[in-house]
C-alpha cells in the first residue's frame, strides 16, 4: 500500500478556503465592475452576461456529461469565466462573439487539463486570447458613450447604433494622441471593454479581492512597476510628456488582467518573491506586445504565456533558498557590509580583538 503514494517535490501550500467561497467573492469583485457599463449601455450588458454565463456553464456541463464526470454545485467557476470573458467584450460586439469567447475559455483552457484549478492557464485569458486572434476586429473595436442601443437579441453583425470608437493604446499604435483626461478614465468614460474602463471600479475590485484573501497583490505590484518602467523606456512617438505611460497601464484591458489573470492565487507562484518576479515578467512582456506586436491585448497574452512557467519560478525561487541565497540574507550581508563601513579605525580594532578572544 506504501508503494501507492510517490513524495510530491517541494514546495508544499495548503488551501484554507473552499473553492466556493474564493469563486464567490470573485464574482462579486467583478459585479462591482458592471455598476458604470450598466448606467451607460443599459440592459444589452444583461443579456451578454447571461449569454457569456450560460455559455461557458453550458459548455461544462456538456464536457462533464460526454467525459461522465459529475455536475458539481458548489464549483462556480464557469459563472466566473462567463462573467469575465463578458466583460472583456466590447459594448457594440454581436452576442454570439460573447458565446465564442465563453464556450472557448471553458473548452480549450479549462476542461480538457482537467477542470478547476488543474489547468496551467488562466480559462478567460484563454478565451479572449482566440477571440482577439479569431476575430480581432469586433474584438478591438469599441464604442462611443451614452447612445441608445437597438441591436436585435440574435444580430449576426454588431450594433449600428453604436459609433465605432478604439481604445487609448489602438490609437498610440495608429501614430495617434488620444488626449484623454483622467477623469473620463476614472467615471469610465473612455472606449475600451466593458469592465475596463473605470480606474476606480477596478481599484475597488482589487480592494475586495485582497480583503478576501484572493489576490496575489506581490503580482499586482510587480505587474503594474514593470509595466510603468517599460513603457518609460519604450516611448510612444505620438503622446505628449508621460501621459503614455498611464495609456499603456490603464488604458484597453491591461489591469483587468493585471487584477483579475496575473492577481489571481490559483494561476500565478506561490511563493512571495517569485511572485514579484513572475508579476514584473508578466508587465515587461505586456508593454513589449503592446508596442510591437500585432494585438492591444498584451496583459491577457503576457499572462497566458508566463502561466506555464509558474511553477519553474516557484522551484528556482526555492533552489535558492536551500542554498542559503534569499532576499533576507542578501539583505543582512549588505547590512553588516554598511554597518563595519560606517565604523571607526578604533572600533574595527575592538570588533577584531573580541573576535579573537
Amino acid at each position: 500500500m506504501a508503494d501507492d503514494f510517490r513524495q510530491s517535490s517541494a514546495p508544499h501550500f495548503r488551501q484554507s478556503d473552499t473553492l466556493f467561497s474564493s469563486t464567490l467573492h470573485r464574482i462579486c469583485a467583478l459585479g462591482i465592475l458592471l455598476i458604470f457599463p450598466l448606467i451607460h449601455y443599459g440592459g444589452r450588458v444583461v443579456v451578454m452576461l447571461l449569454f457569456g454565463v450560460l455559455s461557458a456553464a453550458g459548455a461544462e456541463s456538456l464536457w462533464n456529461v460526454i467525459a461522465r464526470h459529475p455536475q458539481r454545485l458548489d464549483d462556480l467557476t464557469a459563472v466566473e469565466i462567463g462573467i469575465t470573458c463578458s466583460l472583456l467584450m466590447p459594448a457594440r460586439a454581436h452576442y454570439q462573439l460573447v458565446i465564442f469567447t465563453a464556450a472557448a475559455a471553458v473548452i480549450v483552457g479549462k476542461m480538457p487539463f482537467g477542470g478547476t484549478f488543474r489547468t496551467p492557464f488562466v480559462p478567460s485569458a484563454v478565451g479572449y486570447c482566440m477571440a482577439a486572434v479569431c476575430f480581432p476586429y469586433e474584438t478591438f473595436t469599441y464604442s462611443r458613450l451614452n447612445e441608445n442601443v437597438t441591436d436585435k437579441l440574435f444580430a449576426f453583425s454588431s450594433n449600428d447604433s453604436l459609433k465605432e470608437a478604439y481604445s487609448q493604446i489602438a490609437l498610440l499604435r495608429q501614430g495617434e494622441d488620444p488626449y484623454t483626461h483622467i477623469g473620463e478614465y476614472l467615471l469610465g468614460q473612455v472606449a475600451g471593454p466593458l469592465g475596463t474602463s473605470s480606474i476606480i471600479l477596478l481599484i475597488i475590485a482589487g480592494v475586495w479581492l485582497y480583503m478576501s484573501g484572493n489576490l496575489a497583490w506581490q503580482c499586482v505590484a510587480s505587474f503594474s512597476l514593470a509595466a510603468v518602467i517599460f513603457s518609460f523606456g519604450i516611448p510612444y512617438n505620438t503622446a505628449g510628456s508621460l501621459t503614455y505611460i498611464f495609456y499603456d497601464l490603464f488604458g484597453g484591458s491591461t489591469f483587468f488582467c493585471c487584477v483579475f489573470m496575473a492577481g489571481c492565487p490559483n494561476y500565478c507562484p506561490k511563493l512571495a518573491t517569485a511572485r514579484y518576479i513572475w508579476g514584473g515578467a508578466c508587465g515587461a512582456l505586456a508593454v513589449l506586445i503592446q508596442h510591437f506586436g500585432s494585438t492591444e491585448a498584451g496583459g491577457a497574452f503576457a499572462v497566458l504565456l508566463m502561466c506555464s512557467f509558474a511553477g519553474a519560478f516557484d522551484r528556482m525561487v526555492w533552489y535558492f533558498r536551500s542554498r542559503g541565497i534569499s532576499y533576507s540574507s542578501v539583505k543582512k550581508r549588505l547590512a553588516a557590509r554598511l554597518k563595519y563601513r560606517l565604523k571607526t579605525e578604533q572600533e574595527r580594532e575592538l570588533d577584531e580583538f573580541d573576535e579573537t578572544k
